[in-house]
């Protein structure tokens, strides 16, 4: 990323604190590409021109003495995950030409947890609560940015798992008793999954967009990541499931508006574990990501020139 001169990282301050502000943030002048940093530079947000958001919560490196260890809670961090959601950005970037928004949290999770409620992310650390609190202020800032842009929008939040199973597990707030539902089983749960307005507003059947072959987890299939759910693992089987945390609930559609999402669960082996594997699979799901937006967002990045197209 460019380094920022001066009037830039005003904007960047100008930015955080636009936050809390009802007409929602705006970026203030700074670009599409520029990294904003908050919370002593612990905090990342790389500032988007599309109605894609892809966040990292667990990927960070920093371990400050001056911040206690968390002492409940899970703390261990997801290997490289903060390098793989930059990663996919910059894919997308080079596939369409544009910039996705993107936070990364560069704490270690044994610092803080931005995937957790305050009390359990950051336990009454002050320096920790700043951190969890620039995190969700930078995601509240690229939800309002795509709000008022597009009206619609997808969040992707990165994670990384440590299983045996060599898949990719998508959380959409449903367990994985939930997931070996029927058709109609399944239909009954649309109103209470992360992608409740993708639903509505697509027209799309639930189920299609779960486990169909348009879902995610087909895209990602179809280039060679299996993933969970999908036409070839509509479950996860007996094996262990994540189905999506406390980012998925909060920026997803679950509880109403009109930006989607889930959790992306990605195995270390074949995908965290060397930097090719890591970008070999960021163009993969750059692809994927840029296939979905066109075939249940109307939104199409096929012009040459790599601007956007909004299909009527």
């Amino acid at each position: 990323m460019r380094r920022l001169e001066p009037p830039t990282r005003l904007a960047c301050v100008l930015l955080l604190f636009l936050t809390a502000m009802p007409v929602g943030a705006r970026a203030g002048g700074a670009a599409a590409g520029q990294s904003c940093f908050a919370a002593q530079r612990r905090v990342e947000y790389i500032v988007g021109d599309t109605p894609v958001i892809i966040s990292a919560p667990h990927g960070g490196r920093l371990s400050p003495a001056s911040i206690p260890d968390r002492t409940y809670g899970t703390l261990p961090s997801d290997l490289n995950t903060d390098r793989l959601a930059r990663d996919i950005a910059q894919a997308f970037h080079r596939q369409t030409g544009k910039h996705a928004h993107v936070i990364i949290c560069h704490l270690k999770r044994k610092k803080v947890d931005c995937n957790r409620d305050i009390e359990e992310g950051a336990q009454g650390n002050f320096q920790a609560e700043e951190t969890w609190r620039a995190f969700h202020a930078f995601t509240g800032t690229a939800q309002a940015s795509v709000k008022r842009a597009y009206g619609k929008g997808l969040y992707l939040d990165i994670h990384g798992h440590g299983r045996e199973e060599a898949w990719i597990m998508l959380g959409y707030l449903l367990t994985n008793r939930q997931l070996h539902g029927d058709v109609k089983d399944l239909t009954g749960l649309a109103k209470r999954s992360s992608i409740r307005h993708l639903v509505d507003d697509s027209g799309t059947p639930f189920v299609e967009l779960l486990r169909g072959e348009t879902s995610f987890g087909s895209l990602l299939q179809q280039r060679g990541y299996a993933a969970v759910p999908s036409p070839a693992h509509p479950h996860a089987g007996k094996a262990g499931f994540l189905s999506g945390g406390y980012n998925t609930r909060r920026y997803g559609s679950r509880d109403g508006g009109t930006i989607s999402g889930f959790q992306i669960e990605c195995q270390k082996m074949g995908i965290r574990d060397t930097d090719a594997n890591r970008k070999a699979f960021a163009r993969a799901f750059a692809d994927a990501t840029i296939q979905y937006l066109r075939r249940h967002f109307d939104i199409d990045f096929s012009r040459p020139s790599g601007s956007l197209e909004t299909r009527e």
